[in-house]
């Protein structure tokens, strides 16, 4: 057997090794020469032991000068494959050692996203606090907030408010979270989405507002929270509905009934400040009088002393 032979078979069992968590074997495969070899997927042994939550492999490898960002076959370093199970020490030994912390997969999807998406509250929790970009978009334009609130992954989502995420950013359909909220009947959500000023009158392409999306699925818990939280039910869609016209189109008539009740006004800024207990003081240029129509984001602030 040649030498390139002999590395090349240490390499592939230095995989195997990784992969099984077999730590006396590891160094003992790196002393002897073993080089960086990948699998049919393009992982590597850091790749492999990362997502199988392997610390001890994932130091040595660490230690040895393994490449922290190589990229497999789907685009995912190491920290993406962490974070997919939600190692949490794996993540936290990655991020000492300076990996990069919002490369993207084939799906432009970041280590945030998929933390995300999971639910892994904890792990989002250690990405941001490294640095992670809350606000970066996937290939369908979701920012990482988008997927917690997909998935109703309430505490995640608290982490990515916290954090400065936006919840009004819209993906490349238009939805805002409060959209997605909407569509997957996530009450806890949107009233969490609420709470950070979420504007309720949004539209995504289809013209549609979240109160559009709930009256066209039969959500009606969801649309009774947005008509308290002031969803303006005249406004038009591009088909030319009102959220009313579109549960009746839907054949929504509990939804319908409901909004036929609800005030073709939405509340004004002042009503819903002081519902939510907040001091109403006002700023010239702040009319706290009129509907609300605009994005709460930027007009609680001149409106409330807390």
């Amino acid at each position: 057997m040649s030498q390139q032979d002999a590395v090349a078979a240490l390499s592939e069992r230095l995989l195997i090794a990784a992969y099984k968590g077999q730590t006396e074997n590891v160094v003992q495969l790196i002393n002897k020469g073993a080089k960086v070899a990948v699998t049919k997927h393009g992982r590597t042994p850091l790749h492999l032991a990362a997502n199988k939550g392997h610390l001890p492999v994932v130091q040595i490898l660490l230690k040895a000068g393994c490449d922290l960002d190589v990229q497999d076959d789907g685009d995912q370093t190491a920290l993406h494959r962490a974070t997919v199970v939600g190692n949490t020490e794996i993540i936290a030994a990655l991020i000492h050692e300076g990996c990069a912390l919002d490369r993207q997969d084939k799906d432009g999807n970041t280590a945030l996203h998929e933390a995300s998406w999971h639910g892994f509250s904890q792990s989002a929790k250690l990405l941001v606090k490294a640095g992670a970009n809350v606000l970066a978009k996937n290939k369908a334009g979701n920012t990482a907030l988008h997927l917690a609130c997909q998935n109703s992954h309430s505490q995640s989502t608290r982490v990515l408010l916290l954090a400065g995420s936006r919840a009004d950013l819209k993906n490349n359909a238009g939805d805002t979270c409060l959209h997605v909220a909407a569509r997957y009947n996530h009450l806890s959500i949107i009233r969490l989405l609420l709470s950070a000023f979420c504007s309720v009158h949004e539209k995504n392409q289809a013209g549609d507002t979240a109160l559009h999306v709930a009256a066209a699925l039969n959500h009606k818990k969801v649309a009774k929270i947005l008509l308290e939280a002031g969803a303006d039910t005249t406004i038009v869609n591009n088909a030319g509905q009102t959220p009313l016209e579109t549960a009746r189109y839907h054949n929504n008539p509990e939804v319908a009934l409901l909004l036929t009740k609800a005030p073709q006004v939405g509340f004004t800024l002042s009503m819903v400040l002081i519902m939510r207990g907040y001091k109403v003081v006002g700023t010239p240029g702040c009319n706290l009088l009129k509907p609300l129509q605009t994005n709460l984001n930027t007009e609680y602030n001149q409106a409330v002393e807390v």
